[in-house]
């Protein structure tokens, strides 16, 4: 669990980001194994919901919540963006750029005014077209490790 570089970088921004904000509600978007969100509940928030378009990652992410004692904290489910209307605090996306691009204007719509999407599974050097797709939120903080990067960004206010 965690071991992928854009794993890593999202968990970092994560964390960084729960230490200085008050956070009631996340969601995962392709929540593979599901450390986000644990780590996210291990960590006093609420609500999380994880979402994957794979029954084997929801299978995981039910059976490490679980494992480690946050399923009550834990939403798991294979619902396509277009089909969530609550917005969160927190949205984490790792995923791959083109699917990212893809799901901009759900991202956009999904993270709170006042919330925070991070962003990883894209590379370090080649990334402006995801943030373009994004646009108008504004990058606040980006990462890079071993060629990858993470992105937290914001709406513009």
């Amino acid at each position: 669990l965690g071991d992928h570089p854009t794993t890593r970088l999202s968990l970092g921004a994560l964390a960084d980001y729960l230490a200085d904000h008050d956070v009631f509600s996340i969601l995962d978007v392709g929540c593979g194994s599901g450390v986000l969100g644990i780590v996210a509940a291990q960590r006093g928030v609420e609500r999380i919901r994880a979402t994957d378009i794979s029954a084997g990652a929801v299978e995981a992410t039910i059976a490490n919540a679980q494992l480690n004692g946050v399923i009550d904290h834990i939403e798991v489910d294979m619902a396509e963006l277009s089909t969530i209307s609550e917005r969160h605090d927190v949205v984490v996306a790792n995923i791959l750029a083109p699917v990212l691009i893809s799901m901009a204007a759900d991202l956009r719509r999904l993270t709170a005014d006042d919330g925070a999407l991070i962003i990883s599974g894209i590379l370090g050097a080649d990334h402006q077209h995801v943030l373009d797709a994004l646009a108008p939120m504004r990058v606040e903080h980006t990462t890079i490790d071993a060629g990858w990067a993470s992105i937290l960004l914001t709406h513009v206010r």
